[in-house]
């Protein structure tokens, strides 16, 4: 009892102003990274105190060098203490702030103390320090909330009880503008991330400044970091249609970190518009529909999806195209979360449930239904019919298209059964894998591509050294697309020129995430012997769990030197040479 409320005493004692300190509790900012948050400010004659919330998940830290800067003037932070709470907010922990130490998420919240702030400033920035996820800008002193910007929404373009309409899979354009509108008038360019064509595996550059743009015969569910990248929802993108998405990044901080003095309706945060924006509203609603199911049980979870269905009728604010999406959507969730249990051996594929299934029965489903996942579902509980279809053909062209991205050139006989819905995207990839292998053939003698051996994982590294007895054996496990291996591998081609006619050999190994044609292309100047492997006989070999990573064998084939990352190739030369002596 007494060591607890010494830690009662020291917090109140940093966090309680006396009566003739300004209080401001739950400031609004116009920006900031949400896993760090100012919740109340205190200004003192001879200092300024701020409570910060850390909502980090992994370890965190501060500067020493954190300081608020207010109309053009500094102010440096002269001490802090960081805290440990209990569910019930007794805190537990109450310790001098150490720059030198990284403290897990446990340590949840912290009081700094900075020299005090003019009495003329109206707002001020926090800055941890250049470029930090922790700066948080025009954090206000008046106690009131920055503007709100958007109204009432349009009305979605469908009578209140039209059902939703089934649709038929096509090739067409997809599209979405996501705008990001500020208190002050601007807009910012939110956080995009990358799509994976389906087939080739190739990255999508269809990025507009704000929005992404695709060719398709498949939806897309593009993830979007808005405004934060601890917010992120998922746009629906449907061949053939196009969706327009506004967010107020200020309504949103102000409902996140309850600086509104009331809660602030999901229509001033982010708008829909376009033919699916009911549709998308539903998605935004329920993002986090797979994590409501995720650990549930079979026994449970059919319970909890009816519950979801039940709640999803009874919303009235929802016309009835939202209501039967809202249902198609929980469903392919139960699905989605079902056959995990299948794989994991607690179900059967023979659902009892199967047959009072509306998803994957008809053709409103092809607004939720992207790969084949679900075939064997539908097979073993005799689920026939369009969507059915479409995925037994989706699972023959991704076949094709596996052989064809690991280098086999098809013939035009082997498309004859594949839907014609697909036949675009992989007559193109089977055109880049022809540029591909005519690239090997023509590449310097130095360059040679190996087949992958017929061996584990597990066994590769060593069936290598096995196949190349004598040598040093410099082993390079890579990608495409990753910026430090390709540092590594330009470093590294002077050494070679310097290490002819000696003992040494180098590997390069990548896996499926290198698409084949931009393999081919980088490799055709890299001498050395190169494989690309399965994604499963990559996944399975020991010790490679980021890249790049290097191993060095000696000439006895043992494991000489081991590193991960790349930073100067000093290191990596120091060690070739000592294996080579």
């Amino acid at each position: 009892m007494k060591t607890r409320l010494l830690f009662l005493f020291a917090l109140t004692a940093v966090l309680t102003a006396p009566a003739k300190d300004r209080v401001v509790t739950r400031p609004a900012f116009a920006d900031g990274e949400m896993s760090f948050r100012p919740t109340k400010v205190i200004l003192g004659e001879s200092s300024t105190t701020i409570g910060f919330r850390v909502l980090s998940m992994g370890s965190w830290t501060l500067a020493a060098e954190s300081h608020l800067v207010a109309n053009g003037k500094t102010y440096r932070m002269t001490r802090a203490t960081v805290y440990e709470r209990k569910a019930d907010g007794t805190v537990v922990v109450a310790e001098p702030f150490d720059p030198e130490v990284h403290y897990t998420y446990r340590k949840d919240s912290v009081s700094a103390e900075f020299e005090p702030l003019d009495s003329k400033a109206k707002t001020f920035d926090f800055i941890e320090k250049e470029g930090s996820n922790f700066n948080t800008y025009g954090i206000r002193l008046d106690g009131k909330q920055y503007p709100f910007l958007l109204g009432k929404p349009k009305p979605f373009p469908y009578p209140k009880d039209e059902p939703l309409g089934a649709i038929e899979p096509k090739w067409g354009r997809s599209a979405y503008t996501l705008n990001m509108c500020l208190f002050d008038g601007t807009e910012q360019q939110p956080t995009m991330f990358g799509l994976n064509n389906c087939f080739s595996k190739d990255y999508f550059m269809g990025f507009k400044k704000n929005g992404y743009e695709i060719e398709a015969g498949l939806p897309y569910f593009a993830p979007v970091a808005a405004p934060y990248p601890r917010h992120q929802f998922i746009i629906l993108m449907v061949p053939g249609y196009e969706t327009t998405v506004t967010v107020d990044k200020t309504a949103y901080l102000a409902s996140e970190t309850h600086a509104a003095k009331k809660p602030v309706p999901t229509h001033r945060i982010i708008q829909f518009d376009g033919p699916l924006a009911d549709l998308q509203q539903v998605f935004y609603d329920e993002a986090w529909l797979y994590h409501k199911f995720n650990r549930l049980a079979p026994d449970t979870l059919w319970k909890a999806v009816q519950e979801k269905i039940r709640e999803i009728e009874a919303n009235k604010s929802y016309s009835r195209r939202q209501k039967d999406f809202g249902r198609l959507r929980a469903e392919s969730q139960y699905l989605r979360r079902y056959v995990q249990c299948v794989a994991d051996g607690q179900a059967s594929l023979q659902d009892s449930h199967a047959a009072d299934l509306v998803f994957l029965k008809d053709g409103r489903s092809f607004y939720l239904v992207d790969s084949d996942a679900y075939l064997p579902y539908a097979r073993a509980n005799a689920i026939g019919g369009p969507v059915t279809e479409w995925m037994e053909g989706f699972a023959r062209a991704k076949n094709l298209a596996n052989r064809m991205r690991n280098m086999e050139l098809m013939p035009e006989s082997a498309f004859d059964t594949i839907p014609a819905l697909f036949q675009k995207e992989l007559h193109a990839l089977n055109d880049s894998t022809r540029v591909a292998v005519e690239r090997l053939r023509t590449a310097a003698g130095e360059v040679k591509v190996m087949d992958t051996p017929d061996c584990t994982g597990r066994e590769f590294i060593d069936r290598v050294v096995s196949e190349n007895p004598g040598v040093v054996l410099f082993f390079d496990f890579w990608a495409t697309w990753c910026g430090p291996c390709m540092n590594g591998i330009r470093a590294m081609e002077p050494l070679k020129k310097e290490y002819a006619g000696r003992p040494i050999r180098f590997v390069y190994v990548t896996n499926e995430s290198s698409p084949a044609n931009q393999w081919t292309a980088q490799i055709a100047s890299m001498p050395g012997i190169h494989y690309r492997l399965p994604d499963a006989v990559w996944g399975a070999i020991p010790g490679v769990q980021a890249i790049p990573q290097y191993y060095i064998y000696d000439k006895q084939g043992r494991r000489f030197y081991e590193h991960t990352g790349f930073s100067t190739i000093d290191p990596l030369k120091q060690k070739i040479e000592e294996a080579l002596k």
